[in-house]
């Protein structure tokens, strides 16, 4: 499987803080819909007709993550 890249979706400023409806996972995602609320993203993302899109709340700031294994 491809690496997803979710650059273009993290840095836009509308996304910022809030829930996202995504088409499907591939390497080039699309946002269908996004809002505030879960509730209000999944309405939103049912009146285009898809009733189970990939959701994910966009964090207002990125921190990078180090780890040790």
């Amino acid at each position: 499987m491809p690496a997803i890249d979710m650059t273009k979706i993290y840095r836009n400023k509308n996304y910022k803080g809030n829930w996202v409806a995504l088409k499907r996972f591939t390497s080039n995602p699309e946002v269908i819909a996004y809002a505030k609320t879960l509730e209000e993203t999944l309405e939103k993302a049912g009146e285009k007709g898809f009733e189970h899109p990939v959701i994910m709340q966009i964090p207002t700031k990125i921190l990078p993550i180090v780890g040790i294994i």
